[in-house]
Parts: structure tokens; sequence; C-alpha cells
């Protein structure tokens, strides 16, 4: 069996993704392969012209794909031209890589849809997609994430003291002012030992700004995107970050109880809205609340655990596997029309 993965490898989300669905695919010793999207060209003018749409129809012949699966909306807008002109294609997988709803994402349908929790199922059955179509897989993640040590043999690891109080803060969407706020406020109502710590690329402009606003705090500690950012998810006692669909569900499938930031109007997204609306995370209305709400998860300890059951209960952690494993089973029920 051969499969194709049409992503996006200039969007960071999206090519993590796909990099999870095809390290799956080969752990399991079937045929998987990445086409991007941007490599491509592919963008609304296209779509009109026979000799593009034909093109690609035979690129996937000749690779001898026996499905398709899209990270992208454009992937299965492209698939869907090919087969409207074409007359055939191979069976094309949609993966819902967000807990929202937006219909013009399903304008196009394609033969069957991975989506993240059976919230979305029924949305989308709402919206006209046959359930037969919808397959409950939740959202593709790296395997390092799912392999759990604990958080005694994590911070034994990254040699972080068992008993201190860590926080872990994702920077992205953030100014080095509002991080440095952040870390400001915890400084002062944290009375325990504990640590901050900021995964933060070396040559970032933020970096350098950050340095500058926080001088010599020792509770800051601010470490360089590595391999081993799961065992400092794994380490936390609760993770800071903006609703990400992505970084959620890590961090949810690491049990680690989660603040959701809402500091901007745009902080408030559908992501946010469904792990509060499911008990996983909270929000943070502003830094002081922020605070306040990850200290609480470490004082309280009935809560964090709480907010741990809700994860496992909503959070896939074998995404990546069980698209793998539907294909396979839908392999003699699908068929190339």
């Amino acid at each position: 069996m051969k499969i194709i993965v049409i992503s996006d490898k200039s969007s960071k989300k999206l090519k993590y993704i796909s990099d999870a669905v095809i390290i799956a695919a080969l752990e399991k010793h079937i045929s998987c392969e990445p086409m991007d999207i941007s490599d491509l060209k592919i963008d609304s003018s296209r779509y009109s012209l026979p000799e593009y749409l034909k093109g690609i129809s035979a690129l996937l012949k000749e690779e001898g794909a026996d499905a398709v699966i899209c990270t992208t909306n454009g992937g299965v807008r492209l698939m869907s031209a090919i087969k409207a002109q074409e007359g055939s294609c191979p069976p094309v997988c949609c993966i819902v890589s967000d807990y929202s709803f937006a219909e013009e994402h399903f304008a196009f349908e394609a033969d069957c849809y991975f989506v993240p929790h059976e919230d979305i199922r029924a949305r989308l059955v709402r919206y006209g997609i046959s359930s037969d179509k919808i397959y409950v897989t939740g959202i593709p993640v790296k395997k390092n994430f799912r392999e759990r040590i604990g958080k005694a043999a994590a911070r034994n690891y990254l040699v972080i003291p068992k008993n201190r109080r860590i926080y872990l803060l994702m920077p992205e969407g953030l100014a080095p002012d509002e991080i440095a706020r952040l870390c400001r406020e915890l400084s002062q109502c944290e009375k325990e030992d504990h640590a901050v710590y900021i995964p933060m690329q070396r040559s970032s402009p933020d970096r350098d700004a950050l340095l500058k606003l926080i001088g010599g705090d020792a509770h800051i500690r601010l470490i360089t995107y590595t391999k081993q950012l799961n065992l400092y998810i794994e380490s936390a006692d609760a993770i800071l970050l903006r609703p990400d669909s992505l970084t959620s569900t890590e961090a949810a499938i690491t049990g680690v109880p989660i603040v959701h930031l809402s500091l901007h109007a745009s902080d408030k997204n559908e992501s946010g809205d469904f792990f509060a609306n499911h008990e996983m995370a909270v929000i943070g209305r502003n830094i002081r609340d922020t605070v306040l709400k990850a200290r609480r998860f470490v004082e309280e300890k009935a809560i964090a655990a709480r907010v741990i059951q809700m994860q496992y209960r909503n959070i896939s952690s074998d995404a990546a596997d069980r698209i793998i494993e539907i294909i396979l089973g839908m392999k003699n029920r699908i068929v190339k029309v």
C-alpha cells in the first residue's frame, strides 16, 4: 500500500502533523510519502487549468498512490478538482486539526474525515456529511509526547529538583514585556521555591529583548527548542500558553494542567473555549488572573487531578496510529472511483 500525505511545509503545525502520520505509517512498514502543497504552487486560479490537474493526477498514478491524506483545505480542494476533471482519483482522507468548525473548510467533500473529538463529528453530521465517513481519532502528535516517563523521572533527567514548583510558559504570540510581567507577577505571588521555564530560539530577537527585561532573575530559565520539550512539559506543574490546538493537545496528552492566556481579543478562539468547556483547561483573562489560576493548580491537587482526568477522557494520544489503521481497514472497502 502507498499513501501520499499532502501538507504545507510553510506551516509548522501542518508539517508537524504530516510528519507524525508519515512516521506512524513507516513504523507499520507502509509506504508513505509527503507531497508539499507549496511546492506544487497550488492556488485557486490554477484549479481551472486542465493540463495542471491532469499533471497532478498523472503524478499520483505514477507514485501508485492507494490513498491521499490531506492536512490542508487546499489539498482537499485540489483532489476534488482532479476527481471532477479526470473522473477518478485515490480515496481522499482529510485530517481536521482544529477544535473548531468552519463551513468553508468542508465545501469540498472528502471520502473520509479524521476529527479530534466527538463534538466535531456531530457538527460535521449536522452540516450534512455522512457519519460513515467520519472517524474520531484525535490530532496526531509525535511519539515522544505519548511515551511518558513520569514527572519524577523527567525532572531527574533534566536535573530539576523534585520539590520545586515548575511553570512552563510558551511564548508564542506574547511580547517580551508581557512575558516579563507574567514572570514578575508570579515571583511576587509565589512564596515557594519555583522556576519558570520559557522555550525560545537562541537567535530570537524576542529572547534578547526578554533578557534585558528580566535582568538576573534566577527564577526564569530560558531554554532552547530541543527534542526534550516533551520532558519539560511533563516536568511542569502547570503550562501557560495562548490557545493552540496542537500545543494544547501535546500538553493534554502529557497530562499537565493548562492555563490558556486570553490577554488579547485575538486569544479568544474556539480551541480555548473547547478546552475550557470540557474542563481540560482554565482561561486566564489577564496577567493577575493567569498567575492565580496557575498557582491554584500547584496548591490544590484535587483541581489539577480533575483537569488531567478530563484531558484523558477527551484527548486521544494515538491519533496517528489510528489514522493509519483506519486507512488500512478501508483498503478493501474504498476503491479508486
